[in-house]
């Protein structure tokens, strides 16, 4: 039994995972200089968003694939899929806690997060509810799991990339975010490519035919308002953090002038 895919919607998922990557970026770039104030609170922030960005693109590229049967999914297992989507991401952002590159750290990072991605897409294929169960051509799976550690090492060595000033910086973490994004896409049409539906198959999961437009605005706006308020509140951290140093800096100043003034 073979499928189809939507264009647009293979677009827009590729467009989604681009604008969580550009966002995830963004909120890597606070942990370079959050100074003294607790990480876990960034990391867990940045693995939410990051998580939310790959299984939104995961749930979208399936909504993309039709199949000659009514298709359904098993809400407990994709939302599992999501948990496992957001924990793979957050372990990725650790290494980006380090001022300098630690490369045995961001391969182990990337490692796991890589593993942690694939097994998000294959749970989430899991969530189908297809009878007989999908089967998969393992090497194929192989590749798709490689894809995914490798995606992962790229997206940190460019979040690492990005932590030097220049012009060009927004344009630069552009670039990057397309790279993350295509990187991320290609992980999820590999696996998908390794799956084989039987003639035959039929899901049987209770939310069968439910509208695919209706579930690709609802999970589409939701990521891209999260996205957004996500950026928001970055920069409104980074002005909050400028006008700290500012400040600090006048009272050191202060301090210095008091006890050498000027003669």
């Amino acid at each position: 039994m073979t499928g189809y895919y939507d264009p647009s919607l293979v677009v827009l998922s590729c467009l989604l995972a681009i604008f969580a990557s550009f966002t995830a970026l963004d909120i890597s770039d606070r942990l370079d200089v959050i100074g003294k104030r607790p990480l876990l609170p960034w990391i867990a922030f940045g693995g939410c968003i990051m998580g939310l960005g790959i299984w939104s693109m995961h749930f979208i590229a399936m909504l993309a694939f039709h199949l000659p049967i009514a298709v359904g999914y098993n809400l407990p297992i994709t939302f599992a899929s999501l948990l496992i989507a957001i924990v793979a991401s957050a372990i990725g952002f650790l290494p980006l806690c380090r001022y300098e590159l630690s490369w045995p750290l961001l391969t182990g990072a990337a490692v796991a997060m890589g593993i942690g991605v694939a097994g998000m897409h294959y749970l989430g294929m899991q969530a189908m509810d297809i009878c007989p169960a999908i089967h998969y051509t393992i090497g194929l799976v192989i590749a798709s799991v490689i894809i995914a550690i490798i995606a992962s090492g790229t997206a940190l060595l460019l979040a690492f990339d990005l932590r030097r000033r220049s012009a060009m910086r927004r344009a630069r973490q552009a670039g990057s975010a397309v790279v993350m994004g295509v990187a991320v896409c290609g992980m999820h049409y590999c696996g998908m490519a390794a799956a084989h539906f039987e003639a035959g198959s039929y899901s049987v999961s209770d939310l069968r035919n439910m509208p695919v437009p209706w579930l690709a605005g609802i999970v589409v706006t939701f990521s891209l308002l999260i996205f957004a308020a996500s950026i928001v509140i970055a920069m409104l951290d980074a002005r909050q953090s400028a006008k700290a140093r500012a400040l600090a800096d006048a009272i050191i100043d202060s301090h210095v002038n008091r006890r050498h003034p000027a003669r």
